[in-house]
């Protein structure tokens, strides 16, 4: 096994367990134009960035909403509550070891940057990375390989050389759209998830054994 050059974490599902909170204030903030968000729906578009939601109740409820200024304030209510988002199991230890093994590290999500910023500060994790790119920092979200591909240019380790870590079927697909590796730790669609990623864990704990050996 090649030991990777650099790990790209997604962020909410696999580094922090946000996804309850994300259904909580999407499916209230529907609820103010009287439809209801079941988990089905919310599943669908995990991963692909709040704008794309947004879109998609356009279509779906021909409601009025306004993406860029909807997307602040769904992001305003996250924010709002990111003390609320516990770390997922393992995370610690692995942003441990891999600092230790000098292996540089990313965060690529397809959230804003301040939303991001907020979770890893309020965590007390954001000293791990050198680099955090956002879905706002690139023409295309996930699924497509942008966030990725930008996060393997701002660490200057290439694509191939990268693992990226991630829960959902989007991200997935991405990793391996970009040309990395991917562990997956699943948080939805396991059985899709399972048949691409080059490795399904149980948990980021798991990841220290799988990617470094020890």
């Amino acid at each position: 096994m090649i030991t990777p050059k650099a790990l790209i974490f997604d962020l909410d599902g696999l580094l922090v367990d946000s996804e309850p909170i994300w259904f909580e204030v999407e499916g209230g903030f529907l609820a103010e134009f009287g439809h209801i968000w079941t988990i089905e729906e919310a599943h669908a578009c995990m991963g692909q960035g709040t704008p794309n939601t947004l879109r998609i109740w356009k279509q779906r409820y021909g409601i009025p909403v306004d993406i860029p200024r909807d997307t602040e304030r769904i992001i305003d209510r996250m924010i709002a509550r990111a003390h609320e988002m516990p770390l997922k199991t393992g995370a610690i230890q692995l942003l441990e070891h891999a600092r230790q093994q000098r292996c540089p590290m990313a965060v690529a999500s397809s959230s804003p940057q301040k939303l991001i910023s907020s979770v890893l500060a309020a965590k007390q994790i954001d000293s791990f990375f050198r680099a955090i790119v956002s879905g706002q920092d690139v023409p295309c979200s996930k699924p497509a390989p942008d966030v990725f591909l930008r996060a393997a240019e701002c660490l200057d380790i290439d694509p191939a050389y990268c693992v990226v870590l991630e829960d959902t079927l989007a991200g997935t697909r991405a990793g391996i759209a970009a040309g990395m590796r991917v562990a997956a730790v699943p948080s939805s669609n396991p059985h899709e998830i399972a048949s691409l990623a080059t490795w399904v864990l149980r948990d980021l704990k798991q990841a220290i054994d799988v990617l470094f050996g020890s």
